[in-house]
């Protein structure tokens, strides 16, 4: 579609004063052109949108559909992506040097937009079991295969725990951080299993690096007992480094992350951590995991950690607001009454009373915008 107008829509986008309010949305050529109380456009196609909510297109930073095995793998990548409401949707760290012609090839195919973070393990395809042998890590071939995909690579990721890295997590992630700094992107640190301390690795991060599975219930955590953050974190944020929910099969745990509100460690991403294994339970849908929020966190802000946050920290240029002259990914999705029972990683229940449901997702490539339709099924609703 060239041309299109979402009429009625309830735009949620705090950082552009959209506080629920009822607007039209002009898109041509890909682009926002216009947001108006009221745009009529007889050449337009009009996407009737009353009674729902619009925010810009939801971004999932954390997901995997490339772990070194076709069994861990979906046929249809696109079932992570806009059958679930996502418009952009970040391989984190499963993506390396010596794959990057095919996951490109890939990325074009997909509706969904599709990008990566590089792995910081090594170059050759084994991912985070590879031989994580600094001395064959190589800066400049990272620097050529990000020259050679500029938009395609947004940032490195080093997954630091015994189970994979053993007690070379140091290592690796003030390796990683230097050729991040050569990139200039982000570096993504996933913290689990002691060792290495996650208070050790902190320190090598600045402003805009990331920390994912920020609430798990591991040996050690972020936090002391009673949900304090540790001193190591709190100066992290204090100089810009942000926090990552990155879900996943074993990283999200309901007490946790309680104990850590209540002392004000909200998260700034909500991520999913979502793949093969986990896609029926418990990470379901990045809308679900975002729904485990809403008893703590405002709306507005549970959507600003899935769209402006995540696009600014991955330097996603024009994407993750609804703003004139902006990329026009959008997602239309509505705030159903339930009354379920979601689950963390610990088998832990926490009952539901309001579940965010994605209705449809327009991503904008070029200069073409198409209206997806997402499958309500995969959500998780029960």
């Amino acid at each position: 579609m060239q041309r299109l107008v979402i009429k009625n829509g309830i735009l949620i986008d705090p950082m552009n004063g959209l506080h629920s309010i009822k607007k039209d949305i002009l898109i041509e050529g890909g682009i926002i052109r216009k947001i108006a109380d009221k745009i009529d456009d007889d050449s337009a196609e009009v996407i009737d949108a009353t009674g729902q909510y619009v925010s810009a297109g939801m971004i999932d930073v954390h997901m995997h559909n490339h772990l070194g095995s076709k069994d861990l793998q979906l046929d249809d990548a696109d079932e992570l992506g806009v059958k679930r409401g996502v418009a952009t949707m970040i391989e984190c760290g499963s993506a390396w040097i010596d794959m990057i012609d095919d996951f490109a090839k890939e990325s074009l195919a997909l509706k969904t937009r599709y990008l990566c973070l590089l792995s910081g393990h090594g170059e050759d395809g084994f991912g985070n079991r590879g031989s994580q042998d600094i001395d064959k890590i190589y800066p400049e071939h990272y620097l050529e295969t990000k020259k050679r995909y500029p938009e395609l690579i947004v940032g490195l990721k080093v997954a630091c725990s015994n189970t994979i890295t053993n007690d070379k997590g140091y290592m690796l992630v003030k390796h990683a951080k230097k050729i991040a700094e050569l990139l200039d992107v982000p570096l993504t640190v996933h913290v689990g299993n002691f060792p290495p301390d996650p208070c050790g690795l902190v320190e090598f991060l600045d402003k805009g690096d990331v920390i994912t599975h920020t609430y798990h219930q591991k040996e050690v955590s972020l936090f002391l007992p009673d949900g304090t953050p540790k001193e190591s974190f709190v100066r992290a944020r204090n100089r810009g480094v942000l926090f990552d929910v990155g879900h996943g099969s074993a990283s999200f745990s309901f007490m946790t992350f309680d104990k850590a509100r209540r002392k004000g460690f909200l998260p700034d991403i909500i991520s999913t951590d979502i793949r093969k294994v986990n896609v029926d339970g418990p990470v379901y849908s990045l809308a679900l995991v975002m729904s485990k929020f809403l008893y703590c966190m405002e709306l507005e802000d549970v959507i600003k950690a899935v769209t402006y946050t995540p696009a600014r920290a991955y330097k996603l240029d024009m994407l993750g607001e609804i703003k004139e002259g902006y990329i026009a990914d959008l997602t239309i999705f509505t705030i159903e009454d339930v009354d379920m029972e979601a689950e963390d990683c610990n088998f832990n229940h926490q009952h539901l009373d309001k579940l965010i449901m994605p209705r449809s997702v327009i991503v904008s490539k070029g200069e073409n915008s198409e209206l997806y339709q997402v499958d309500e099924r995969l959500i998780g609703r029960k």
